[in-house]
């Protein structure tokens, strides 16, 4: 209505001949039907019936694979268009797309046979809900809704899922899904793995840069990449397919192939490469962009590419509105409007240099500057490496690009042939890390800063904006450059030290483990464990527990505590003590031979203070004081039984208030500290070990005397936490109980002597 609404003085204007205020309306006359169109997809995205499917967790689903499975360390990924849900033999039409994981055992090479189009029938357990709910934190099921996936389930075993029909003879997402996966087994077979089960490192390089999918880099590739900002070449994209688009000219030009004729090969060739990488948001944009823009030079000389582009915007946006709020979405179009728009008058301004390194170094500044903001916001890093290694990054990655395109078919149809070239490959795969790794000893080039705020990143691109206005006066561009400059500076720098006006504690929803920040009054900051998960390359303290501290504005932790070395409080660690500067390094004895420790130890910037803690040791913040209660210091290692009962156990108290954090204590830990003189009680109680009965001593709790209890746990968590008699205590006790499972992040803040409890689902107490 609103859109209506402003289109008849649009028309107005536009039969005036006033174009300025009729292209403004029309802006405005666009975005409310964008927000409208919005509005009704996720209505209708939250009321689609697998999305909202109650029927039990345990069930079998029956649909299509709409792409070939994903390949990953141990697993595989379908997305699979669910037709029907089958629980308690009742059988029932339920329609939305589904995202199923799919462990294999480690050393067996029992990956799943299946091909986009097929039909299939899987025994899975569906999710329950949402997936860690921190103050402003990524959802993951946000992000699932712009990937237009309704819900996500894993299965036991490959043998829960069968194919119950072939994809049909005549479609080409099947073709290329086939070819797809014959090129895969032709990586895995000159590439393999040290054990021969999988695919070596080289090997999950080109698989990422030829057919696009990443999900089998090593942990190592993944951080020098985003360290460099060279991961963007890893992510098939904008400079995927402006790659291949010049390889395919100078083949065309080889061959004196007229324009037109090769502009109509170049749109075929990309419609047939974007089914075989299954097309992913970033190339979707891309290829259409290109294929735009190639149409347009087929029906017209003479074609814009600002209308191009925003031509291809308004259709991705209405096929898929929750893309506009895709960090991926923000920074192609970010990138390709500054090219567009800066790229030219910077080469102007450039000395003309060989093998048109002018052009290049305009065009990687112009990009650098549209998407600085987006990755500083979004992930956190400012990384000026890239623009120095791009140079030879670029390069390469064509070339290895251009070779492996002709390798896959040749070692496809003539295997005894693809020795060499695959040693060249391999070769060239080695210079690209060596160039990916050769700024490292420079760390100033590549680092990781607080979440800016929204009126930094519109005053950022508001004077970028400015700098392309014809001047009317004569200081104006050099005014405008140096507002320019303030907000680069801000954001590069973030200059802004947050301070608490009272003790805040809040747990982290880190799923099934323990993390819990300190805010102490003024600006000194306690992390208390960072989660982690035993066996698992999911890194909780990159992924989670950093971001939550960067959206605080938080760049220095003073004390980093330890309370013992389980790894679903000590993994994470290791993240945050690469990514933050810390003063203090706290723990009760280090563990013996344990290389995540030993990592996490390494990881420590050299100034940080090690200090071994015990019972007795006291350490006043302002207002508030750290009071150690547990273990003693004399204490030996003993078993690995016995690590839970040498947990830390912390009071942190401020006036009145205080809190009681007993690490993963048991029933031994409890009994000593009954018996140790001094104040234990404490207005908020930390469960001991997520809730289990092995940790519930009743005289403890009646000596603590706790009005709040926090557990921190995860959803459908394998052990049961919390269990029922720990419940029924705190129930008799007649404490409040809030749990990250169902409340999300938890945080309780005091001024010594009221105290707020709110949590990431929306509760708020006052006491």
């Amino acid at each position: 209505m609103i859109a209506l609404l402003l289109l008849g003085p649009a028309w107005a204007f536009y039969a005036a001949r006033k174009s300025r205020p009729c292209f403004g309306l029309l802006l405005l006359a666009v975005a409310a039907c964008g927000a409208a169109v919005y509005s009704e997809r996720s209505r209708a995205f939250e009321a689609n019936a697998l999305h909202r499917y109650e029927g039990g967790d345990y069930v079998d689903v029956a649909g299509t694979l709409l792409g070939s499975p994903g390949r990953e360390p141990g697993r595989d990924i379908l997305l699979v268009r669910v037709e029907s849900v089958r629980a308690r033999n009742r059988e029932r039409a339920v329609r939305g797309n589904l995202w199923l994981t799919v462990p294999f055992l480690a050393g067996k090479r029992d990956r799943i046979r299946l091909h986009s189009g097929d039909r299939i029938r899987a025994s899975v357990a569906l999710s329950t809900g949402g997936t860690f709910r921190n103050f402003g934190g990524f959802s993951y099921e946000t992000y699932l809704k712009s990937r237009n996936v309704h819900r996500r389930a894993f299965t036991k075993s490959s043998l829960l899922v069968e194919k119950t029909g072939d994809a049909p003879a005549v479609s080409l997402p099947a073709l290329t899904s086939r070819i797809r996966c014959a090129l895969q087994d032709v990586l895995e077979a000159r590439f393999p793995s040290a054990d021969g089960t999988d695919i070596s490192p080289e090997g999950a390089v080109l698989e990422a840069l030829l057919l696009g999918e990443d999900g089998r880099l090593d942990a190592a590739t993944t951080l020098s990449l985003q360290q460099t900002g060279l991961y963007h070449l890893f992510a098939i994209s904008g400079g995927h397919i402006a790659i291949i688009t010049f390889l395919m000219f100078s083949l065309f030009r080889i061959l004196r192939m007229p324009e037109r004729v090769s502009s109509a090969v170049l749109v075929l060739f990309l419609v047939f490469y974007t089914f075989l990488v299954e097309g992913s948001p970033s190339v979707l944009r891309a290829t259409l962009m290109t294929m735009a823009y190639l149409v347009g030079r087929l029906l017209w000389k003479d074609v814009r590419i600002l209308n191009t582009i925003s031509f291809t915007a308004f259709v991705l946006l209405l096929a898929n509105p929750f893309s506009l709020f895709d960090a991926g979405f923000q920074l192609t179009y970010a990138a390709t409007l500054t090219i567009i728009l800066f790229c030219p008058p910077l080469v102007k301004r450039l000395p003309r240099l060989p093998f048109k390194a002018g052009e290049m170094t305009a065009l990687s500044l112009a990009a650098w500057v549209g998407v600085l903001p987006i990755i500083a916001a979004s992930f956190n890093r400012v990384t000026f490496a890239s623009l120095l290694l791009n140079y030879a990054a670029i390069p390469l990655v064509g070339v290895i690009m251009g070779m492996g395109y002709a390798f896959l078919p040749v070692a496809a149809a003539l295997p005894g042939l693809a020795g060499p070239p695959a040693c060249v490959l391999r070769f060239l795969v080695d210079v690209f890390s060596r160039v990916s790794h050769s700024l490292d000893a420079l760390p100033f080039l590549s680092y990781r800063v607080p979440t800016p705020n929204g009126w930094t990143v519109f005053g950022y691109y508001l004077f970028l904006g400015l700098l392309l206005l014809k001047p009317r006066w004569r200081a104006q561009r050099g005014l405008t450059a140096a507002g320019l400059f303030a907000f680069l500076a801000v954001l590069v720098i973030y200059p802004f030290s947050p301070a608490s006006k009272g003790l805040r504690l809040t747990m982290i929803d880190v799923g099934q483990g323990d993390s819990i920040l300190v805010e102490f009054p003024g600006r000194t900051r306690m992390l208390v464990d960072a989660g982690g998960f035993p066996e698992s390359s999911f890194d909780v303290g990159e992924k989670v527990v950093s971001p939550l501290l960067w959206r605080k504005g938080i760049k220095r932790i003073d004390v980093l505590v330890l309370t013992h070395s389980h790894p679903d409080h000590l993994n994470g660690l290791v993240a945050v003590a690469r990514n933050f500067r810390i003063g203090e390094f706290w723990e009760a004895r280090p563990p013996g031979d344990d290389p995540v420790h030993a990592s996490l130890i390494a990881a420590l910037p050299a100034s940080a203070v090690r200090r071994r803690v015990g019972r007795g040791f006291r350490r006043q913040v302002g207002e508030a004081s750290v009071e150690i209660l547990h273990p003693g210091t004399e204490e030996d290692a003993g078993t690995a039984a016995a690590v839970n009962n040498r947990s830390l156990v912390l009071r942190i108290s401020m006036g009145q208030e205080a809190f009681f954090l007993p690490g993963d204590i048991e029933a031994g830990a409890e009994r000593e500290l009954l018996e140790t003189p001094g104040e234990l009680g404490s207005s908020v109680f930390k469960s001991p070990h997520h809730g289990s009965s092995s940790s519930r001593s009743a005289r403890l709790l009646l000596r603590v005397r706790p009005r709040d209890i926090l557990i921190s746990v995860g959803t459908g968590n394998r052990y049961g936490f919390p269990s029922a008699p720990v419940l029924d205590l705190y129930a008799r006790l007649g404490a409040a109980v809030y749990r990250t499972d169902l409340h999300g992040a938890i945080e309780v803040s005091t001024d010594g002597k009221r105290t707020h409890i709110r949590t990431a689902s929306g509760l708020s107490i006052w006491h």
